[in-house]
């Protein structure tokens, strides 16, 4: 064997073990990319979502109206008071056989009274009846929509989370199959330097290293959308874009 095939028989496993070392790419931290265990996430966006919050506020607006609703036969309800001060002309009759004696007195005197009334006629209290069943309906659906909408927020942290898992794994899948090109690229390159190997075969070997590539990259470019996804539905800002 001469010199030079055992020198590029040599650059052949450097080349192998070069290639062979982990991208930083391929070992992902959950910690270090702040990203919680699913339920964690799942309880983050329960309390971030703004959506939730509306509908909260919406249900709270609801039981507001419908106390203002119960309390609306007390605007029918009233106090009414009288007071009086003054004189009173007392007059006194008597019959006397054939004449009636006439006599009459002055007195001083003060009334007062208090009375507590209610004014409703009765179609408004059937009304207000019906506004109260209304009101509580109203109240029941709000819930129902809250219900709703932590069941999308649910589902929603699910289907990212298994997103970012899914890219995450194929980072490190694309990861290895690109090195595994580039060392079929090495290996093609020497076969071909020393006749063993038709210009049409390297091409053939250089296009699946450059698809390689840019499945390679793209896994990055997925990994990376579905990361920020998952920090902006569970409302975690501080974006760490240097992964």
């Amino acid at each position: 064997m001469n010199l030079k095939k055992q020198f590029n028989i040599l650059f052949i496993l450097i080349s192998v073990i070069t290639f062979s070392q982990p991208d930083i790419n391929s070992d992902i931290n959950d910690s270090l990319l702040n990203v919680p265990t699913i339920s964690k996430a799942i309880e983050m966006a329960m309390e971030y979502s703004p959506l939730l919050k509306s509908a909260d506020i919406e249900t709270t607006i609801k039981e507001f109206e419908l106390k203002a609703t119960r309390k609306e036969w007390m605007d029918n309800l009233g106090i009414e008071s009288f007071y009086k001060y003054g004189s009173i002309d007392n007059v006194n009759i008597q019959n006397n056989g054939d004449v009636d004696n006439l006599t009459t007195a002055q007195t001083t005197d003060s009334r007062y009274s208090l009375g507590v009334y209610i004014k409703m006629p009765f179609f408004a209290f059937i009304t207000q009846r019906n506004r109260t069943k209304i009101a509580l309906q109203e109240i029941e659906k709000s819930k129902l929509q809250q219900d709703f909408i932590k069941n999308e927020i649910r589902a929603a942290i699910i289907r990212q989370y298994g997103d970012y898992e899914y890219n995450k794994k194929l980072i490190t899948v694309k990861n290895k199959a690109y090195l595994s090109t580039q060392i079929q690229v090495e290996k093609a390159n020497f076969d071909y330097e020393n006749g063993n190997l038709t210009i049409y075969d390297l091409t053939k070997v250089m296009e699946a290293s450059t698809k390689a590539e840019t499945e390679y990259l793209k896994a990055q470019i997925d990994f990376k959308i579905a990361y920020l996804l998952l920090l902006e539905i569970i409302g975690v800002n501080n974006f760490n874009t240097k992964q």
